[in-house]
């Protein structure tokens, strides 16, 4: 009979076996961090739209404290009586990035969840070591789900939705680039087409994830018209 592997050598193929792949290390430390403490962050957004020539700008600067009582909004820039517009979570943020009736100030404070959401359906096309600003990190190529019914679904020509992800040596992401492109028919003849890029970075404080900054750019057409947005947001705790 022939001897069997030494044990330290059986327990190091186990582990390489057993080693879960980026994708599945990343869900486990968003999964894995702790109930949030109180932070305050001054939130900076700046947008831009354009839509049959016309140019429409807007600013906000924000104080928020998000803990266990919930979210406050401590100061803001924007008057009380105005409308609340493209920062409702809607417009340019990443597909599944809040939950409806999650609230303003979320993604940027929370940004777990809606990830967990995100990669819920995500496949892993290709991963690679890859240092993110002199950081090491893995790189991760996803194939993303547009979460469409079927009715949506019917009228499309292309769907492209892909994400790079760069994931630190704790398992959080570093950074995550979403790039999507649509093509649709819709009134018979009528096409629209969109293509939206979304970066962001994120920081770890204390236990919390939080975002620190955002670029979105929107561009697309539709029944002959052209539309654009580009949309920044940048965090900074204090």
């Amino acid at each position: 009979m022939r001897p069997g592997l030494p044990l330290p050598l059986a327990l190091l193929l186990c582990g390489a076996l057993l080693r879960a792949d980026g994708l599945s290390d990343l869900k486990a430390a968003l999964k894995g961090l702790p109930a949030p403490a109180k932070v305050k962050v001054k939130v900076e957004a700046e947008s831009l739209e354009r839509e049959s020539g016309k140019d429409s700008t807007e600013r906000r600067t924000t104080v928020v404290e998000d803990g266990s009582e919930g979210l406050r909004i401590l100061e803001d820039s924007r008057p009380a009586a105005a409308p609340a517009k493209a920062k409702e979570k809607g417009g340019t943020r990443a597909p599944g990035a809040a939950k409806k009736g999650s609230g303003e100030f979320h993604d940027e404070l929370r940004p777990a969840e809606g990830l967990l959401e995100q990669l819920e359906k995500a496949r892993l096309l290709e991963e690679k070591a890859e240092a993110y600003e002199g950081r090491p990190a893995r790189r991760l190529r996803l194939a993303m789900d547009l979460d469409l019914d079927a009715e949506a679904r019917s009228h499309l020509k292309k769907a492209d939705y892909e994400a790079t992800v760069w994931v630190g040596p704790d398992g959080l992401p570093l950074a995550m680039d979403h790039r999507i492109e649509v093509r649709a028919r819709v009134l018979l003849l009528a096409s629209v087409w969109t293509k939206v890029d979304i970066r962001r970075r994120f920081q770890r404080v204390q236990n919390r994830l939080l975002v620190l900054e955002e670029h979105a750019d929107v561009q697309g057409a539709a029944l002959g018209k052209s539309f654009s947005a580009k949309e920044t947001t940048r965090c900074t705790v204090l």
